[in-house]
């Protein structure tokens, strides 16, 4: 896998399609147009497979498009012969509802096992979805705000526009100069035995590079140095786009966990970690990628 795998994606977003007034409202009405929708940050797979339903398929009252829980335009998914392919749209419901022969699953769950097509949709209707249910308001005065934009903008009662969210994170593979070992952490809200890279929100008027040093500084008590990128994916839980880093620590010691919200901080080799010392990261997080990656070399 050569990006990470909530960062696949063959979608073609189709920005200028979504811009005119009536766009969703003329894709409803076009047969080839298909919804995929979320409850959260779940969706109905069949077969492995995201189902794509059209629109007479949706509950009675998704149907049309509506002010509070609207469908929204996600993109053009480009058709095998080459064509433009199909629109695609998303529908953010409350709860499941029953979808013949599927199961609603979790992106955290099946995100790496999707191919490139269906991570792409999924994670960007999930996202989307999530910023729509906490957006009904203006972040300004509180003024109801009404969808723009295919469901992209909502505008306030001042005519201000407010756009979705996304709060940048370093996540960052700390090793020893000799790349023999990897430090990993266990987050005060993780179960007992899970552990992880060091990660942490990039702080207003702070650099990427910046924000990789203070993070591990603070939460392992170590000084690093020569921060290298290594890729991103969005993170919708709730609204993240995680960075990925890895850079050396030229002393490996002592470790000095910040206490509330890195309960403990170990190197750990190669081998311990193939030997399942303790539990790592899921699939579908950029973690899990950098991890796999170290191990590989």
């Amino acid at each position: 896998m050569q990006v990470p795998p909530l960062a696949r994606s063959t979608l073609d977003r189709d920005h200028a399609g979504r811009l005119a007034p009536d766009a969703v409202a003329r894709a409803v009405e076009q047969p080839s147009t298909r919804v995929i929708a979320v409850a959260g940050d779940r969706a109905p797979l069949r077969e492995g497979r995201l189902v794509r339903l059209r629109v007479d398929e949706l509950p009675e009252h998704a149907r049309h498009v509506e002010p509070r829980v609207p469908l929204s335009w996600l993109g053009r998914e480009r058709a095998a012969a080459g064509d433009a392919g199909g629109i695609l749209l998303s529908l953010l419901v409350e709860e499941p509802f029953e979808v013949e022969g599927a199961q609603w699953r979790s992106l955290r769950e099946v995100g790496a096992e999707l191919d490139d097509a269906d991570a792409g949709v999924l994670v960007q209707a999930v996202a989307l979805g999530v910023w729509q249910r906490e957006s009904h308001h203006s972040p300004v005065d509180g003024s109801p705000a009404r969808f723009e934009e295919s469901g992209w903008v909502r505008r306030d009662a001042s005519g201000a526009a407010h756009f979705p969210r996304t709060d940048p994170a370093v996540i960052v593979a700390v090793h020893d100069p000799a790349d023999e070992r990897i430090l990993l952490g266990h987050n005060a809200a993780w179960p007992e035995g899970r552990y992880s890279l060091i990660a942490g929100f990039v702080d207003p008027g702070e650099s990427l590079e910046a924000a990789v040093v203070r993070e591990v500084h603070e939460e392992t008590g170590l000084l690093v140095e020569r921060p290298r990128y290594l890729g991103s994916q969005p993170w919708p839980f709730p609204r993240s786009l995680m960075v990925g880093f890895e850079c050396v620590a030229p002393d490996p010691g002592p470790l000095a966990p910040d206490g509330v919200e890195i309960l403990d901080v170990r190197w750990f080799t190669r081998e311990e970690l193939r030997a399942g010392a303790v539990q790592l990261p899921g699939r579908a997080s950029i973690a899990s990628w950098i991890i796999d990656a170290w191990l590989a070399r």
